[in-house]
């Protein structure tokens, strides 16, 4: 067996490839490197249980290393060849099948293989580790890794082998920030690729070092490239668009459609400092000398994102801003929701509604809307790094351009495609908003060199410009970069290109001085956008002290003003900033910021738990973060933000895993199950797995904490058992809730509605309609808050579109037309869109069930209207079913193939409407004559009935059949079907099914 260790970098171990988790734990990992670093070597017992155990006495210390010994020994196989014990004494002795990575280390250097050596070393020895041994040790065998780095990049670069040059440099730059050589090697390969700015970066980060830990200046060799390289910036900006006239084409195209009043989506996506952003400023630089409005946003990696961020910096922006005074109070108001400062400017806007009714979203959206669009002048709305936006700023953004076709807005986004996230959003926007995409790629071979001669004031040779293109693979920085720095000039140097990022970045940081470096540390850390006041509190500074440091860090574009705000100029210097932090001072930064953040809005945490949360999280204080996160979950709820809320909640829930078993923690865990409830409903529909693990465990709770559950538990709980088809489960937690009702009128309307829809589906219609007109007597509109506030909807609108159908299959359907009448006029005033949404879906299934007096096209396109926003599966399955079935009936048989892929989309997450969506395949294949494919479609229909208790609708299976018989020249057996189906219609107590059975039996007879 083949036993493999690690103790550089990430520690632990495996066997045969599996990892072994208890070779990765603090002491064992110490102790076999306290054995390997000394193999060979016999080492006592005591001192192994001192140094393990400083602050134990000495026979619990023994006897804890007695276990850690056994432990060693059950996990690796044949403990004899690695681990020798002698009497008192213990040593390691490294047998064929095992490998260390130390060792290996050690044994590659000792023999000249330096490929290998550099390959073993992963990182730092134990890091995290303090013994005074230990930090010894890891500065011994950096050193080594650092000289054996540089050997093989003078190797690789005397040998003309850029590529690896650059991958040992930046290697080694990680290993040794201070390392010049490294640096200037680094600098001159991306300045002959062409990227300027991050070789700008890279000699920043190595001066700000040296200044900082040395007190010395770069060497002139190394100043000199970087002034060469400062003095092109401005010839860099216009030759870049001047090789992307095609992109910049596009991209001024779109802002001319927009502005024209044609509302658009301008996507340039790319990889990571391909030039999106810098295409992007230029547009917006361009419409702002002509006289528009320009709003600038830029989304963040970090969780600590605010709900509608993007949309806040919008709003806030001058452009708009100044507008906000036309939109009229009841806009302000919505508005001041998220941006507070509006009730001080206007201090007698009327008391916003309650955000208990998470439905009221689509008002804050609708005041978005026309706080934007108040602009009164062509508006460029631009977010940087769209892959980490916020939903609800993407939402807006889709709603904005449906809803308002022809406004002159634009917006414009960059966006890393190869990110999930990013990918995503685009795939929607395609299919939805037609928007411009720029894909930011190389450039083509004449773009190449028409770039080379602007840059080098003439025309490369032909040659030199294959060469040229060759070698950067037409990236625009790096071919700017090769001819500054001499490629084609006919220097006898050779040039040679390669691609590496962060070595350049770390070596610009060095420029910095010590007090700017930690400055940039602790704006690292924030981890976004950074005013100066809470940058000076953090660093436990004055504004004042910090003055020069901060200047410094702009100067030399380390950071960059955004108006009330810094940022880092590129997200790679952010980073490359944290990766020189170490754990501990980091730990001791987040924990500085969070308590900055703190003072400094005191009086309203709301809009920056969030931020406070995570850094709370990332300084180790678990206990802190959670009530952060759930603080800023009940901030996100306010604004409506559902899906921040939920993210935030999941992050708590995580955190609380961590907290030790008893009451309290099972207290607070119910708390948050319960907050988090009604937003995953309202924004997953009750059909999802969280919904049901949420109920579940909320459930688990009540009862281990000797609690009866409440009332949004077992209705949760109900519902999704009624939605996955479990309608034995579904009666059971109906009648708990009734027998809630004593004390709480809701959950006794709740438990009818549970119950009505329950019989329903089971073909029991008598004891639903019962069930519904129950709810529906004893429901109080003065309850309406209280039902939406704890279930994410009101009962009244959705009981009485349900009670229309159960009307409608008893035989009434004069009395089903006008409760359906009823339920969408109630859902409408109540104004809540989940519960419109729901009647609005039964309103289109009563057309499809009963075409005669209805509208089908129109009933669907309403409840499209209402829940396309919602991106609920249960509401987009249906809607394309129903779709379908429209073209169908209206004798396209295209509708086949939508109303074959709802079906499919039910049987895996909605399989409620399954025998719904099967029932209308069946009923088309019959319109196209596919009596087989019918039959078959019937078959699964009536199994899927027969297996889940779904009866409601197996006499219409029955009476589809019969017809499907028919069609393919059974006629007797298609009578003997419709008799059945009859006979099934007779026994579920339904008319409706009845009739329509006997009207397709007595055709049948009559054709024998």
């Amino acid at each position: 067996m083949d036993v493999a260790i690690r103790l550089f970098g990430e520690v632990g171990g495996a066997v045969d490839g599996h990892v072994v988790p208890v070779l990765a734990t603090p002491r064992m990992t110490r102790l076999l490197a306290r054995l390997v670093l000394e193999a060979d070597v016999w080492v006592s017992r005591e001192q192994l249980a001192r140094e393990l155990w400083p602050d134990s006495d000495a026979a619990q210390a023994r006897t804890n290393l007695r276990k850690l010994l056994h432990t060693l020994r059950r996990s690796i196989p044949g403990p004899s060849d690695v681990i020798e014990t002698g009497g008192s004494l213990v040593r390691w002795s490294t047998g064929p099948a095992v490998s260390v990575d130390v060792v290996a280390f050690r044994d590659a250097l000792a023999r000249g293989d330096l490929a290998s050596a550099i390959s073993s070393y992963g990182g730092e020895l134990l890091p995290g580790c303090d013994d005074e041994w230990v930090v010894a040790e890891r500065e011994r065998l950096r050193r080594l890794a650092v000289e054996a780095l540089v050997n093989v990049a003078d190797a690789a670069a005397a040998g003309g082998r850029d590529v690896e040059v650059l991958v040992h440099t930046r290697r080694l730059l990680e290993i040794e920030p201070l390392h010049e050589r490294a640096c200037r090697l680094l600098m001159q390969a991306l300045s002959r690729r062409g990227e300027r700015s991050e070789a700008l970066r890279s000699y920043d980060c190595l001066a700000a070092r040296l200044a900082r830990e040395l007190a010395m200046a770069p060497e002139p060799a190394t100043a000199a490239l970087a002034d060469r390289l400062r003095r092109a910036g401005r010839e860099e900006g216009v030759t870049s668009l001047v090789a992307r006239r095609a992109e910049w084409r596009a991209a001024h195209d779109a802002w001319r459609a927009a502005s024209g009043g044609r509302a658009g989506v301008l996507c340039v996506a790319g990889e990571a400092g391909i030039g999106k952003s810098r295409l992007v400023e230029e547009l917006g630089r361009r419409v702002g000398q002509d006289g528009d409005a320009v709003a600038y946003s830029r989304a963040y990696e970090a969780a600590s994102r605010p709900p509608w961020g993007s949309v806040i910096d919008w709003l806030r922006s001058r452009p708009v801003a100044r507008c906000l005074d036309t939109v009229g109070p009841a806009c302000l108001t919505e508005l001041a929701r998220l941006l507070p400062e509006l009730r001080l400017a206007y201090p007698d806007l009327p008391v916003a509604p309650p955000a208990t009714d998470p439905g009221r979203r689509h008002h804050l959206l609708d005041a978005v809307r026309r706080g934007l669009l108040a602009a009164g002048r062509p508006l460029l709305l631009v977010v940087d790094d769209l892959q980490w936006c916020d939903t609800d700023t993407v939402e807006l953004c889709e709603i904005l351009v449906r809803s308002s076709p022809a406004a002159p807005i634009l917006v414009a986004v960059t966006v890393r495609d190869e990110e999930a996230a990013g990918a995503q959003v685009l795939d929607r926007w395609r299919r939805h908003l037609a928007p411009t995409t720029i894909a930011l790629g190389p450039l083509d071979r004449a773009a190449t060199a028409e770039m080379a001669a602007l840059v080098a004031g003439r025309a490369l040779p032909p040659r030199d410009a294959v060469r040229l293109w060759t070698e950067t693979d037409g990236n625009p920085l790096f071919i700017v970069e090769a001819v500054r720095a001499g490629f084609g000039s006919g220097a006898p140097a050779h040039v040679a290109l390669t691609p590496t990022v962060h070595a350049v970045i770390t070596a610009r940081l060095d420029r910095l001085s010590p007090a700017a470096r930690d400055l940039a540390e602790v704006a690292a850390t924030i981890g976004r956008e950074f005013s100066a006041p809470v940058l000076a509190m953090a660093a436990g500074r004055t504004e004042d002290d910090i003055a020069d440091d901060l200047d410094e860090l702009w100067r030399v574009h380390v950071v960059r003003d955004r108006g009330r705000a810094y940022d880092f100029s590129h997200d790679r210097l952010r980073d490359s900033v944290l990766r020189s932090i170490s754990p501990t001072r980091r730990r001791k930064l987040h924990r500085c910021i969070a308590e900055a953040i703190e003072l400094q809005h005191a009086d309203d945490l709301g809009p920056v738990s969030a931020r406070l949360a995570t850094h709370f999280d990332a300084a180790g204080l678990g206990r802190r973060a959670l009530e952060a996160y759930e603080r800023a979950a009940q901030h996100a709820y306010r604004l409506f933000a559902l899906d921040a809320c939920i993210a935030l909640l999941q992050r708590a829930l995580r955190l609380l895993n961590e907290w030790p078993r008893g009451e309290h923690r099972d207290e607070v865990e119910l708390r948050l199950l319960a907050a988090i409830g009604v937003p995953l409903v309202a924004r997953r529909g009750y059909g999802v797995p969280e919904v049901r693990r949420c109920y579940e465990r909320a459930l688990t709770l009540h009862r281990r904490l000797g609690r009866r559950p409440g009332p949004s538990v077992l209705r949760g709980l109900a519902l999704h058992a009624v939605v996955t088809c479990r309608f034995d489960l579904a009666e059971e937690l109906g009648w708990e809730l009734i027998a809630l009702g004593d004390g709480d009128r809701t959950a006794r309307v709740e438990g009818d509605y549970v119950l009505g829809v329950t019989q329903f589906w089971r073909g029991t219609f008598a004891a639903s309609e019962r069930h519904l007109l129950a709810a529906v007597d004893l429901y109080r509109i003065e309850d309406a808050p209280l039902h939406v506030e704890r279930y994410a909807q009101d009962p009244l609108g959705v009981c009485l579109s349900r009670l229309a159908l159960t009307q409608l299959f008893r035989g009434r359907p004069t009395d089903a037309d006008r409760t359906m009448r009823k339920a969408v006029r109630v859902a409408t005033e109540l104004d809540n869109p989940m519960t419109v949404g729901y009647v609005r879906a039964f309103e289109a299934i009563l057309a499809a069930l009963e075409p005669e007096g209805h509208d089908l096209a129109a009933a669907v396109a309403a409840a499209d209207t209402v829940t396309s926003a919602m991106h609920i599966d249960y509401f987009a399955t249906i809607a394309d079913l129903l779709s379908g079935w429209r073209d169908v009936r209206a004798g396209d048989h295209r509708g086949l193939a939508t109303i074959r892929r709802a079906t499919e989309r039910m049987r895996r997450i909605q399989p409620l409407a399954l025998t719904l969506g099967l029932s209308l395949l069946a009923r088309g294949l019959l319109r196209a004559g596919e009596p087989a494919a019918g039959r078959a479609v019937v078959a699964d229909a009536l199994q899927w009935t027969d297996q889940y208790g779904q009866r409601y609708l197996l006499a219409e299976l029955l009476r589809i059949d019969a017809e499907l018989l028919a069609l393919s020249g059974d006629r007797t057996g298609g009578t003997r079907t419709a008799q059945q189906a009859v006979d099934t219609a007779v026994a579920l107590e339904s008319p409706w099914l009845r009739d329509r059975a006997l009207a397709t039996l007595t055709e049948l007879r009559s054709g024998l």
